[in-house]
């Protein structure tokens, strides 16, 4: 019989030599799948980011730190970081999803706090209306001129009195037959000039871009808020205003609120006015330059003025580059009846 000692020697030579070799397979099988899935990391497609984009959003709602949400957001070389959470929520809203979805409440706090919301974005995620009802202008009170009160004249001193003088003693003269006076004739009335009416129905007291709240970024908002006011400035309801060129259907004034009605503005552009009265008869109405989501159409002294440039010749750069903001502008525009 085969003795322990050799027996030992036997399993030291055979066994321990096999198992180490099963370990360093498998370390070479753990380290080929640990490479390969890094490098499967590097293609990271747009819904990867957008779903590395919501963990980001979710982590600074739990947590309040923005330095390390920029930090993340960094890592993923967006081109425009704030432009891109700004469009990736209005996204949001426009495909019907409930201001209450978490995704959608973390996606609005971040961007809120990168500065990249809008107006209309706020007033999407406070009620559940998609669209923001614009503010309207208030109307001006005139300053009541003051009249100054009339000076005293001094009363002069030291005026020698006035010498009182003996009356005559009246003579026997007849009293003059009183001579009667003339009698007035009445004038002719004379005509009542007839007030000459004003040219149009409605005026235009109003059109202009909604500001960009932030240099270098983009509200996301894209639309036309109308307000339409009687000759007193009070809102005026049932007021029909279309384009121009008839290319999207009209809207009446009281379908967002008191006074007012809004378009929607989609790549593209166009002018407004007013052509229906409240009773449906028809109105004449100065008409709105073009409003328009396309870079090339507006004037840069609209967009300087909105803080979408610093001046001119930001304004030729940020358009020949295509750095500024097609398809996103919104406006606000005024119609005030004439009489």
């Amino acid at each position: 019989m085969m003795n322990k000692s050799k027996l030992l020697l036997i399993v030291t030579v055979i066994v321990v030599p096999v198992f180490c070799l099963a370990l360093a397979v498998a370390a070479v099988l753990v380290g080929f799948g640990l490479t390969s899935s890094a490098t499967a990391g590097n293609n990271i497609d747009e819904a990867a980011i957008e779903a590395e984009i919501l963990n980001i959003a979710a982590d600074y709602a739990a947590s309040g730190d923005l330095e390390s949400a920029q930090s993340r957001l960094a890592d993923l070389s967006l081109p425009n970081t704030g432009q891109y959470l700004s469009f990736m929520l209005d996204r949001f809203i426009q495909e019907g999803r409930s201001p209450e979805d978490p995704d959608t409440q973390n996606l609005f706090a971040l961007a809120n706090a990168l500065g990249a919301t809008s107006p209309s974005l706020i007033a999407a995620m406070a009620t559940a209306t998609p669209l923001p009802t614009a503010t309207s202008l208030p109307t001006e009170t005139p300053t009541p001129t003051i009249t100054p009160l009339p000076t005293d004249t001094p009363v002069p001193t030291d005026v020698p009195a006035t010498p009182t003088q003996t009356p005559l003693p009246p003579t026997d003269t007849p009293e003059p037959t009183p001579t009667p006076g003339p009698t007035n004739t009445p004038a002719p009335p004379t005509d009542t000039p007839t007030p000459t009416p004003p040219p149009v129905d409605f005026r235009l007291v109003d059109a202009h871009m909604l500001p960009n709240p932030s240099y270098n970024s983009c509200p996301g908002s894209h639309q036309i808020f109308v307000t339409v006011l009687d000759v007193n400035g009070n809102p005026l309801d049932g007021i029909t205003v279309e384009d121009t060129y008839q290319a999207v259907p009209p809207h009446i004034t009281g379908e967002k609120g008191p006074g007012k009605l809004e378009y929607d503005l989609w790549n593209n552009g166009f002018a407004l006015h007013v052509t229906k009265k409240a009773d449906g008869a028809p109105a004449t109405s100065e008409v709105t330059p073009k409003l328009s989501s396309w870079d090339e159409d507006i004037p840069n002294e609209w967009l300087i003025e909105a803080n979408y440039c610093r001046d001119m010749n930001d304004c030729v750069t940020r358009k020949s580059n295509n750095q500024l903001c097609r398809g996103h502008y919104s406006y606000e525009v005024t119609f005030q009846k004439t009489y």
